[in-house]
């Protein structure tokens, strides 16, 4: 019992950051992070929204399209991890996307985002990138 106890904690106090201009992708990857425990979460449907939540709230993981109008996924974390956005830096990043170019891959590798998935996402592979991506043990949660 008390195990459990100490998984629902640690689900429960991730706060996660859902960047996609796509509301319904928005929408399955809330709903994804729900099933899998993870209960608080943001919203931003571009990059300049996302700035806005990174300037208001601390962020334990960020969930990143690619393809989004005015600004792509990867230019988004180049900012980030170059400082030139504040609150985001060391905030570990899962891009989800439909781009499987092995370009995207390995630019996203070189810019140190943790995990990549490709849409349509499901809860338990979420749930085990999301593991990986805070270097938490699988079993544990």
């Amino acid at each position: 019992m008390q195990d459990n106890v100490h998984k629902q904690i640690i689900w429960d106090s991730i706060v996660c950051l859902i960047v996609d201009d796509d509301k319904f992708s928005r929408t399955f990857a809330k709903t994804a992070l729900y099933q899998i425990g993870i209960k608080n979460a943001k919203e931003a449907g571009n990059t300049e929204e996302a700035i806005e939540l990174l300037n208001s709230f601390k962020f334990d993981i960020i969930l990143l399209d690619q393809q989004m109008p005015t600004q792509k996924g990867l230019e988004f974390v180049n900012s980030l991890k170059s400082g030139q956005i504040e609150g985001g830096k060391n905030v570990p990043i899962i891009m989800i996307t439909v781009d499987t170019m092995e370009k995207t891959v390995l630019d996203a590798k070189q810019l140190g985002i943790q995990e990549y998935l490709v849409k349509p996402i499901s809860p338990l592979a979420l749930k085990k990138r999301i593991c990986t991506a805070l270097g938490l043990k699988q079993e544990r949660i």
